[in-house]
C-alpha cells in the first residue's frame, strides 16, 4: 500500500502567510525529532545562499553607477598625478646629470689647457711647473703625467708621491695610453685608491696619432659637493652610480668610501641593461628597504647614471586622501542600499524556499513528496512540474538499476580482456627477442581470463606440431610440453590449423575428434595462429566440463593468437638482424683491409710513374719535343690525380675503420691558410679567377693536425676554383669566434660559380657523390674531397656547412676549436 503523499504548501494573502499556516508551521517545528536537526541546519545554510544572492544582486545594481564613476575619476586622477610626479622626478634627474657632466667637462678642459704644446717641448721642467699649477688650481687632480708617443713617461707630478722627470717608464700597456684620442678626453673606470676614496683616470692625446698623452687621476669625492647642492625634497636624495653599479657620489659620503655596490638593485640593473630611453620613473627600494620612486638620467661621456629618489609615502599622499574620501562615500551608499535590498529580498525568497525544500526531499529519495505553492505565477507552475517529474522518476528508477547492473557486468568483462591483452603487450615489449616468455604468458592468461582448466600452444615443425608451452590442469594432467601431433584434420587442433579458422567444440565426447589432452576434457576452443595467410600454430583452451566459451572469450583468444604472431615475427626479425649485423661487420672489415692493401700496392708503381715522368720532363736522358712534353705532363698530372685519389680512399677507409688519429701540434692558422692558398693560386690565375684573403686576429696559437686542416682548406679552394667560371672570384676568410667559453675559428670559402640547388646540398658531403647540375657532374673529381673534409673537421670537434643558391655561387664554412675536445681525442 502506498504511503500518503507528503505535501509542502505555502499560501499567500498579499505578501504575508495566513495565521493558520504560521501556527501549523510552529507545530511542525515542535514535533520535529532531534535527529533531524543537522539536516535542518543544512537547509538553513542553503536558504541563506539564495537570500544573499538576491541581496548582493540588488546591491550590485545600486552600486554599479557609483563604483564606475568613482573608479574612473580615481583612475584618471591617479594616472595624472603619477605622470606629473614622474615628470618632475625626471627633470630633477636630468638637471643633476647636466650639472655633473658640466663639472667633469670643466675638469677635462683644465687638463686640456695644462697639456697644450709648449714652445720648447724638450723643457721638461716647464712642463712640471705647468702641472704643479694644475694641482694648485684643481684640487680634484692628485696625479698627472705626460707620456710620449711611444708610451714612456716624461714628467710625473703627484700630491701623494714623488715627482719624476725623464724617468722613461714604459706605460704603453696602460688603458689610458691605448684609449687616448686627440680632440676628446678618455674617461677610465672608477677605482678606489687603497680601498677608500673613489678615483677616475682621464687621458688626453695631443694632436696626431703619435702625439703625447697627458694622464691625470681625479679624486671623485669632490663630486659630493655637486650632489649636495642638487635640490631635492626633504626626504629625497640624488646619487651617482658608475657603469658597474658602484656608488660614486652620494650625500652620505660614508656610503661612497665604503665602496657600496648597487649593481643588484632593480632600478640600477634596468638602467645598465639598455641605454635607450625607458620609463621616466620606476618604483623600487632604497638601501634601507623602503619603497621609493626613482628616476634616472645618463651622464653620456662617463657611462654613469644619476638617480633621484623620493619616498613613495610622500609621492602618493594626495592619492591616499582621495581614495579615502571615495571609500567613505561608497561605504555610506552601501549601507543605505543594504537596508533596502534586505527588505526586498526577504519577500522574494519565501516561495523559493518552499520549492527548494520540496526538491530536496525528492532528491533524498522521497519520490511520493508533493510540493504545493499557490502564488498564481511561474513558481506554482514550476512546483507542478516537480510533482510530475517525481512520478516519472519512480517509474524509471527501477529500469535504470537493471541497465546499470547489466552495463557494469559488460564493462567488467571488457576491462578484464583489455587488461589481459595489455599484459601480453608488456611481455612483448620487455623481451621482444625471446619467444618463450611471450607464449607462456599467452597460455597462462588464456586459462585465467577464460576460466578454463588448461591451455596449450602448438607450433608447426615440418609436417607435425610440437607443444612449445602450456598452462597445466590443476591435477597435473597435461603438464608435458613435448606433445607431438600430425598436421592433419584428425584432431580439433589439426582441423583448426588446416582450415585456418577457429574451432569451438562444446562437447567432444559424442564426436570422433581426437583431443590433445588427457584428463577428461569436454569443451575445446582451438584458434589458429595465422601469419601472411598461412597457419603456423594453434592455441587450444580446454575445459573439463561441458561449458561453451562466450563470444567475448573467443575474441580474446583470437586476440592472443594475433599477439602470438607478433611475438613470432619479432623473434624472427631479431635473429635476422643479428645475423645481418654480423655479416655487415665482417664485410666492412674486409672492405677496409682490401682498400688499405690496394692503396699500398698501387702507390708503389704510381710513384715510379710520376718519378720517371718528372725525370724525362727535365730532359735528363735527352731532349724531348713539344708533343712528347705534352704527353709527359699529362702522365704526370694524371698520376698525381690518381695518387691523390688513392690517398683519399686510404684516409676514408682509416676513418671508417676507426684507425685515423690526429697528429696534434701548435700551429699558426693564418700561415697554414697562406700555404694552402699557394697550392691553388696558380690554377686560379690560369683560369682568370681572382682570389682574395681575409685573416682576422687571434689565430696564431691553434692545436690541430696541420696536414689534415690544410687538406680541408685545399679541397674547398680547389672545388671553388673548379666550379667558378673565368672572370669570377673566390674569397677565403678566417676569423676567431668565442663559443661556450672557448676559442673557435671559422674558415669560409665563397665563390661566384654555378651554385648548388637546395635539394642537392645534403648530398655534397657523401662519398663518391657530385650533386648538382649536369655541368657539375661532368667536372673532374671523384666526390671524395668534401666527404674527407667533413670527416677531418669532425675529428677536430668542428662542423662544416654549405650555403648556396643556383647561379649565385656557394659558400662552404667550417669551424675549428682552438683545443680539440677530450671526447673527440
Amino acid at each position: 500500500m502506498k504511503a500518503p503523499a507528503a505535501r509542502t504548501s505555502l499560501g499567500f494573502h498579499g505578501d504575508a502567510p495566513s495565521a493558520v499556516e504560521m501556527k501549523a508551521a510552529e507545530e511542525a517545528g515542535r514535533a520535529m525529532p532531534d535527529a533531524a536537526l543537522p539536516a535542518e541546519s543544512t537547509r538553513d545554510i542553503h536558504r541563506g545562499h539564495l537570500f544573499r544572492k538576491y541581496l548582493l544582486l540588488i546591491l550590485s545594481l545600486v552600486m554599479t553607477v557609483l563604483l564606475a564613476s568613482s573608479a574612473i575619476s580615481l583612475y584618471f586622477s591617479y594616472q595624472e598625478n603619477k605622470a606629473a610626479l614622474a615628470s618632475l622626478q625626471q627633470v630633477k634627474a636630468l638637471g643633476a646629470a647636466s650639472r655633473i657632466e658640466q663639472y667633469i667637462q670643466q675638469l677635462a678642459e683644465q687638463l686640456s689647457f695644462a697639456s697644450l704644446p709648449m714652445f720648447d717641448e724638450a723643457d721638461l721642467e716647464a712642463r712640471r711647473i705647468e702641472f704643479l699649477r694644475l694641482l694648485r688650481q684643481v684640487p680634484e687632480v692628485t696625479d698627472v703625467a705626460q707620456l710620449d708617443g711611444s708610451g714612456r713617461e716624461r714628467v710625473a707630478v703627484s700630491r701623494l708621491g714623488m715627482d719624476s722627470i725623464g724617468s722613461g717608464k714604459d706605460r704603453s700597456s696602460e688603458a689610458a695610453f691605448q684609449n687616448a684620442r686627440a680632440g676628446s678626453p678618455w674617461f677610465g673606470p672608477v677605482y678606489f685608491h687603497k680601498d677608500t676614496e673613489p678615483y677616475m683616470t682621464v687621458a688626453i692625446r695631443s694632436p696626431g696619432d703619435k702625439g703625447a698623452v697627458t694622464v691625470a687621476d681625479l679624486n671623485l669625492k669632490f663630486i659630493w659637493d655637486v650632489i649636495s647642492r642638487i635640490s631635492t625634497d626633504d626626504t629625497g636624495k640624488a646619487y651617482v652610480v658608475d657603469s658597474k653599479g658602484l656608488l660614486v657620489a652620494d650625500p652620505d659620503i660614508g656610503l661612497v668610501l665604503r665602496k657600496t655596490s648597487l649593481a643588484s638593485a632593480p632600478h640600477v640593473r634596468a638602467a645598465a641593461a639598455a641605454r635607450a630611453p625607458g620609463p621616466q620613473a620606476m618604483v623600487t627600494r632604497d638601501l634601507q628597504g623602503a619603497e621609493v620612486l626613482a628616476s634616472v638620467a645618463p651622464i653620456e661621456p662617463l657611462g654613469w647614471n644619476v638617480f633621484v629618489e623620493r619616498p613613495m609615502a610622500e609621492v602618493y599622499a594626495k592619492l591616499n586622501a582621495s581614495i579615502l574620501r571615495t571609500g567613505l562615500l561608497l561605504l555610506a551608499g552601501l549601507m543605505v542600499s543594504a537596508v533596502a535590498a534586505w527588505v526586498l529580498a526577504r519577500n522574494m525568497v519565501r516561495p523559493i524556499r518552499t520549492l527548494a525544500e520540496g526538491a530536496r526531499r525528492i532528491g533524498e529519495g522521497e519520490l511520493d513528496a508533493q510540493i504545493v505553492i499557490r502564488t498564481g505565477d511561474e513558481l506554482e507552475a514550476l512546483a507542478g512540474q516537480f510533482n510530475r517529474m517525481s512520478a516519472q522518476l519512480r517509474e524509471s528508477y527501477g529500469e535504470l538499476e537493471r541497465k546499470v547492473d547489466q552495463r557494469t557486468a559488460e564493462l567488467t568483462a571488457s576491462l578484464e580482456f583489455q587488461t589481459a591483452a595489455a599484459e601480453i603487450l608488456r611481455v612483448l615489449s620487455r623481451m621482444p627477442a625471446d619467444l618463450q616468455p611471450a607464449l607462456q604468458a599467452i597460455a597462462e592468461r588464456s586459462v585465467l581470463r577464460c576460466r578454463a582448466d588448461a591451455s596449450k600452444i602448438w607450433l608447426q615443425e615440418g609436417d607435425h606440431f610440437r607443444a612449445v608451452t602450456g598452462y597445466p590442469l590443476k591435477d597435473g594432467a597435461g603438464s608435458s610440453r613435448d606433445d607431438i601431433l600430425p598436421t592433419s584434420a584428425g584432431s580439433v587442433v589439426g582441423r583448426a590449423f588446416v582450415e585456418g579458422r577457429t574451432m569451438h567444440v562444446e562437447d567432444v565426447a559424442p564426436k570422433s575428434l581426437r583431443v590433445p589432452q588427457r584428463g577428461g576434457v569436454r569443451t575445446v576452443l582451438a584458434v589458429p595462429i595465422v601469419r601472411d595467410g598461412a597457419s603456423v600454430g594453434v592455441i587450444a583452451v580446454l575445459r573439463k566440463e561441458v561449458q561453451p566459451f562466450s563470444e567475448a572469450e573467443v575474441r580474446l583468444v583470437e586476440t592472443f593468437a594475433d599477439q602470438a604472431v607478433i611475438a613470432i615475427q619479432n623473434a624472427r626479425l631479431f635473429r635476422e638482424i643479428e645475423n645481418k649485423g654480423r655479416e655487415l661487420e665482417v664485410a666492412n672489415r674486409h672492405k677496409s683491409e682490401f682498400l688499405a692493401n690496394m692503396s699500398h700496392e698501387l702507390r708503389t708503381p704510381l710513384n715510379a710513374i710520376i718519378g720517371f715522368s718528372e725525370v724525362l720532363a727535365e730532359r735528363m736522358f735527352g731532349e724531348v719535343n713539344d708533343k712528347q712534353m705534352e704527353y709527359l705532363q699529362d702522365i704526370h698530372s694524371s698520376g698525381q690525380h690518381l695518387l691523390t685519389l688513392i690517398n683519399d680512399v686510404l684516409d676514408l677507409s682509416k676513418i671508417e675503420a676507426g684507425r685515423m688519429e690526429l697528429d696534434l701540434s701548435c700551429i699558426d692558422l693564418g700561415l697554414l691558410i697562406d700555404d694552402a692558398l699557394t697550392l691553388v693560386r696558380e690554377r686560379a690565375q690560369r683560369g682568370g679567377i681572382r682570389i682574395s684573403l681575409e685573416v682576422g686576429e687571434g689565430l696564431t696559437e691553434w692545436v690541430a693536425d696541420a696536414r689534415k686542416v690544410k687538406q680541408v682548406i685545399v679541397n674547398l679552394l680547389s672545388n671553388a676554383v673548379k666550379f667558378t667560371p673565368a672572370g669570377g672570384s673566390v674569397r677565403l676568410r678566417a676569423r676567431r669566434l668565442d663559443a661556450a667559453g672557448r676559442g673557435v675559428a671559422e674558415v669560409s670559402v665563397a665563390d661566384t660559380g654555378v651554385g648548388i640547388a637546395l635539394e642537392d646540398q645534403a648530398l655534397v658531403f657523401d662519398e663518391f657523390r657530385q650533386a648538382g647540375s649536369d655541368a657539375l657532374r661532368r667536372s673532374e673529381g671523384t666526390g671524395l674531397g668534401l666527404s674527407l673534409a667533413k670527416r677531418f673537421v669532425e675529428l677536430h670537434g668542428g662542423t662544416i656547412r654549405v650555403e648556396s643558391r643556383p647561379g649565385e655561387g656557394a659558400t662552404f664554412s667550417f669551424t675549428l676549436p682552438q683545443q680539440v675536445p677530450e671526447a673527440v681525442v
